[in-house]
């Protein structure tokens, strides 16, 4: 367990001198207040924000790119991991119903970016900032705990510092950034099974042209290809078609497929990923990037040979960033383990539900997958996502409290999407009755759920 001192902070800490090299001597704008600050213009920084205005607060979302999206836009996402029912049906409605109904299975980033600026725009109480990275937080004492006072940003392009304060705060970046420079405790990766800090693989996404949807689409064979399936812009599996494939690079590996039709015609390919990554290094990162635009050639003229429908496919466009699928888990007052996610644990606190597998994509390239790819409904603890320690300051991101396991089923975007709705919930009950967040952690019957979020939405 680390605090914001350890190897992985100070990289964020670097990181932030590097956007803002002059600190000392950079402009600082005013004080900016609001009822409640969300940093990360992530999904789950989007609906936080969102829930919390429709729920009368006003609300200040700070994202560090020029636009909403994260993962969807940023790294291409393009199609969600749903959390589903044993009936088939969606579990989550909320927000990510809305944002499910707009966008569909499959999508654009333009898309995708296009469509949770247009939600947040019809909101007259949220003001977005973009183009501002976290680089210090303020802490005050109090009796219960540390309240986060004030988070300073510097602007991506100019390097000018502006300090924000609110009297509620939902970190919504995908790797607790205001957490982790506030000084909560965290483990990286794996470290809490003993065994070292590295993290489950990283993967950039691509496209192709060229493809022949329609025959690829109807020629899914499972006793050929292995489980997996293609329906009318969606196509996944093929583990025993990849079975053969040997990498250019040692830490590369492609165990299946998971590709995406977009409007234009293009396909878009999930494959590649890439293992030993630190996805709190931006230089490893870069290097996960060259090492996918020099493996994607050889990947495709694998598949030509081997894929109905690929005979003419070619390698068109790579997202703007690689997929980081986990770097820091925060400690929070409760940890979601395993054993939870495995026997369908749904505890007093739970915010929401979810059902996604246990999916660790590798750590090293010798893994085998460690647990089958089944559902089991479980409960998401409000605990989780209040870091340890503090008063004002609630998670909604794959950094939430939870193992290294346990996050290969929580890290899904659906998944920090309930989360973000729960927190902007919570922190307009905590403003409304003049509590804290830790005050109603010890009352679980205070944000309890159950099996639906409505609960939240009366208290």
């Amino acid at each position: 367990m680390k605090r914001a001192g350890s190897r992985a902070a100070v990289t964020l800490s670097i990181v932030a001198l590097l956007l803002a090299p002059n600190v000392a001597a950079a402009q600082t704008a005013g004080l900016t207040k609001a009822d409640l600050l969300v940093v990360g213009g992530t999904p789950a920084g989007v609906a936080a924000a969102l829930t919390a205005a429709r729920d009368g607060e006003t609300v200040t979302l700070v994202s560090a790119k020029d636009d909403l999206g994260g993962t969807l836009t940023d790294a291409m996402m393009d199609q969600w991991d749903l959390n589903v029912g044993p009936n088939g049906a969606l579990l989550q409605a909320g927000i990510f119903g809305e944002i499910y109904a707009r966008l569909g299975d499959v999508f654009t980033p333009s898309n995708a970016a296009n469509t949770l600026a247009g939600m947040v725009a019809a909101e007259p109480r949220i003001t977005v900032r973009y183009d501002e990275v976290p680089v210090r937080v303020q802490t005050a004492l109090e009796r219960e705990g540390l309240r986060v006072a004030a988070v300073t940003f510097a602007g991506a392009g100019d390097g000018v510092l502006e300090t924000l304060r609110a009297p509620f705060v939902i970190d919504a970046t995908d790797a607790g950034d205001v957490a982790a420079l506030a000084g909560a405790r965290y483990d990286v990766g794996r470290q809490d099974t003993g065994i070292d800090e590295r993290t489950q693989a990283v993967t950039e996404l691509f496209t192709l042209g060229g493809v022949d949807w329609p025959g690829l689409a109807r020629s899914y064979d499972v006793e050929r290809y292995g489980p997996g399936g293609a329906v009318e812009r969606r196509a996944w599996g093929y583990t025993e078609v990849m079975r053969a494939y040997r990498p250019a690079f040692a830490d590369i590996v492609v165990r299946d497929l998971n590709l995406g039709l977009q409007p234009d015609g293009a396909v878009t390919v999930n494959a590649i990923d890439v293992c030993g990554i630190d996805g709190l290094d931006r230089t490893q990162l870069d290097d996960a990037k060259r090492q996918t635009e020099l493996e994607a050639p050889r990947l495709v003229a694998y598949l030509r040979d081997r894929l109905p429908g690929f005979q003419d496919a070619r390698v068109g466009i790579f997202a703007p960033d690689v997929y980081v699928r986990e770097t820091r888990h925060i400690e929070g007052l409760e940890r979601l383990t395993a054993s939870d996610v495995w026997f369908g644990r749904i505890p007093p606190d739970s915010i929401g539900l979810s059902s996604y597998p246990l999916d660790l994509h590798p750590v090293d390239p010798t893994d085998e997958p460690a647990y089958a790819p089944e559902r089991h409904v479980y409960g998401i603890p409000f605990g989780a996502l209040v870091p340890k320690g503090f008063t004002n300051l609630l998670l909604a991101s794959p950094a939430i409290s939870a193992s290294h396991v346990a996050s290969g089923s929580a890290r899904v975007i659906p998944t920090t999407i309930e989360e973000g709705e729960a927190d902007g919930h919570a922190s307009a009950i905590a403003l409304r009755r003049d509590e804290t967040f830790l005050d109603l952690a010890l009352r679980p019957s205070a944000v309890a759920i159950g099996r639906t979020i409505s609960t939240l939405r009366r208290a």
